[in-house]
């Protein structure tokens, strides 16, 4: 099944792992997130989960943390585990990695002796409340197409959908959406998928547009985050 490529690398993990703390990028499971490392402290972690078990935890950092960036800003207590099966580096010693978001986390951060900063994280189950997902799916990647004046892109997607089960539809449109960091948190947060996909459709009734097309060239070749 489509579905098991997303758990294999959790099933034996050890229950801590680096945590790669942003602003404004919220990881959802089931996505993919390219990410350009070049600070110090996270070219050690690359080269550490490298090594080790390829996960990474993401997290997003609370507004402030311009003031201590440096050091260890709050973050959300929630994230998304990344598994990296993708690593490319280059000769000034920065590197893009490829991460495949697995689960939703609750983070507690521990104290380590590595420069960048290590939690122990819990695995949260997300459920689905709707009776009928399938239609509800339907319904978001229908005014997606509404939305989107690109043909070719919309029937990309909609062949893109057609391999992707409710979770995974849900969270790569949320991904895309252009709104601000917070809210999007507050998305990955809920634990029922069918009212994350309702929130997100009134989103998309809105008007608001979704940016997808980064997602069906999956590699380092389109614009990366920068760390």
């Amino acid at each position: 099944m489509m579905s098991d490529l997303w758990k294999d690398p959790l099933e034996d993990f050890s229950g801590k792992m680096p945590i790669f703390p942003l602003p404004n990028v919220v990881f959802f499971p089931h996505t993919f997130l390219p990410l350009h490392i070049f600070e110090e402290r996270y070219r050690a972690m690359v080269a550490d989960a490298t090594n080790g078990e390829k996960l990474i935890c993401m997290a997003l950092l609370k507004p402030g943390y311009e003031d201590d960036y440096e050091g260890s800003p709050p973050i959300h207590t929630v994230g998304t585990v990344g598994f990296m099966p993708m690593k490319k580096d280059h000769a000034d010693g920065t590197s893009d990695i490829l991460l495949v978001g697995m689960d939703k986390v609750k983070i507690k951060e521990i104290t380590s002796d590595t420069p960048y900063r290590m939690a122990e994280v819990e695995i949260l189950h997300d459920v689905v409340g709707e009776s009928d997902p399938e239609a509800l799916q339907e319904k978001i990647f229908q005014q997606f197409n509404v939305l989107n004046d690109d043909n070719l892109l919309s029937a990309a997607t909609q062949f893109f959908s057609e391999g992707l089960d409710f979770e995974m539809a849900v969270n790569l449109v949320i991904s895309h959406l252009e709104i601000e960091g917070e809210e999007k948190q507050k998305l990955l947060e809920l634990g029922d998928l069918s009212l994350r996909a309702k929130v997100l459709l009134q989103y998309l009734e809105s008007g608001l547009r979704v940016d997808l097309a980064a997602d069906f060239g999956i590699g380092f070749a389109g614009d990366l985050r920068m760390n």
